[in-house]
């Protein structure tokens, strides 16, 4: 039974699934589809051509689909967002749909997305992942899953988080983080493997093992990026989870946020 608060406002072409509780004061626009399960508590707003799937629980005053903020838009252009299934969405996190013609920003399964984070226009966000309090994915963003956004991090628009990677509370990120590590600082680098999230995804010892190799060849040594890339396919060529490492470095737009100096002790002595 579907269950809908007579101050709410639901558009009569909105899809709401089976057993969904839409709140006092909810907005659901045209062309919307909600999932079975899901829940929105109130003042929730749900903008036209927005999908939410099954079993998620929506917090008062969060938007979603929402015009892009990009002064690029054009009025009136159709746009869309994706949500997928068992998603936890806080107080006052917006989502924002893209920006050009038929363009889309899509969030995976199983995400937390905590109060006033912000996910902007045509991002890619995985499954698993957390945006704690505040923190901000400009547009073009592409969060990998199992990846942590610590709270009050910023992304800058076109970077991208790799799969089980942490980005530490308060860090400016302007480069891409690879899979697999914690970024830090402003702007953010790269300081170390993330054990305890791969330990989380599941990833064995042997698998932990090998991206730690990986990334002491790619920035523990004084060699080229391209030569350590070339070591690190000869050293490690059966690992997935280096192969995905490599492949963020060759499809890097915006560079890497490389260790500093600084880190290097840290990882000569992380065994």
């Amino acid at each position: 039974m579907i269950k809908i608060d007579k101050l709410a406002v639901v558009d009569p072409s909105a899809e709401i699934g089976e057993n969904c509780v839409i709140g006092p004061f909810c907005t659901i626009a045209a062309d919307t589809m909600i999932g079975a399960n899901t829940h929105l508590r109130s003042h929730v707003v749900v903008e036209p051509h927005t999908t939410i799937g099954t079993d998620c629980e929506v917090f008062p005053f969060v938007t979603l689909g929402i015009q892009s903020q990009d002064l690029k838009y054009v009025k009136n252009t159709v746009t869309h967002t994706e949500i997928g299934d068992r998603n936890l969405i806080r107080e006052f996190v917006s989502i924002h749909s893209g920006t050009a013609e038929e363009t889309k920003t899509s969030i995976g399964n199983d995400c937390a997305f905590l109060a006033h984070a912000h996910v902007g226009h045509n991002c890619e966000v995985g499954n698993n992942v957390v945006m704690s309090h505040g923190a901000t994915a400009g547009g073009h963003v592409k969060i990998g899953n199992h990846a942590n956004i610590g709270g009050l991090a910023a992304i800058h628009q076109f970077c991208q988080v790799g799969e089980a990677a942490m980005v530490a509370g308060q860090g400016r990120v302007i480069q891409d983080v690879l899979p697999f590590t914690i970024a830090d600082g402003q702007p953010a680098h790269m300081r170390v493997i993330n054990k305890i999230g791969m330990e989380r995804a599941g990833h064995s010892s042997d698998e932990i093992s090998e991206v730690r190799k990986a990334f002491r060849i790619l920035f523990m040594r004084e060699l080229r990026l391209e030569e350590a890339v070339h070591e690190v396919s000869e050293a490690l060529p059966d690992s997935s989870n280096v192969k995905a490492m490599l492949d963020a470095v060759s499809s890097s737009q915006r560079g890497l946020a490389r260790p500093e100096t600084a880190t290097f002790e840290i990882n000569m002595a992380d065994d």
